[in-house]
């Protein structure tokens, strides 16, 4: 029984010294989860900070793309309004263009009327100039005749 009586002092000695290493390593687990919870915490802390960065960066891009879009809208709008005026002023040229074009035309087809009926009246005018020509040699001759019959007669 002495024998025993030390293998049990013996194995209480161990086991004290055994549950002496566990607290150790215990109290070494608590300590290092004390810091990785700690480490945790931090990181979360950033995570939820970074978050928040790219929460406000995209809600700056949204302000920018819409500031963009609208500047876009606008731009469009005023190419459109440019194209309207173009349109409009190069049909008023075309209508102006057309008008010239044809009071143009107007004004050849009158020269050439005004042409030819110069050319009639400058015949008719020969015409006559010769008729009257032809009349005179004609009253001429009569009157020639007419005195020579007077002078007979006196």
């Amino acid at each position: 029984p002495i024998e025993e009586i030390s293998d049990l002092t013996e194995q209480i000695a161990e086991g004290g010294k055994h549950i002496h290493e566990l607290e150790k390593v215990k109290k070494q687990i608590d300590q290092e989860k004390s810091e990785l919870q700690a480490a945790l915490e931090e990181a979360e802390g950033s995570l939820e900070h970074e978050e928040g960065k790219i929460l406000r960066i995209q809600l700056e891009l949204n302000q920018v793309k819409s500031e963009v879009d609208r500047k876009i809208a606008e731009k469009d709008e005023e190419i459109d309004q440019l194209k309207r005026n173009h349109i409009r002023v190069v049909e008023s040229m075309q209508s102006t263009l057309d008008a010239e074009i044809r009071s143009r035309n107007d004004a050849i087809r009158l020269k050439k009327k005004m042409e030819g009926d110069l050319n009639e009246m400058e015949i008719q005018l020969n015409h006559a100039n010769r008729q009257a020509a032809e009349a005179i040699r004609n009253l001429r001759n009569t009157q020639g005749i007419l005195k020579v019959h007077w002078d007979k007669h006196t």
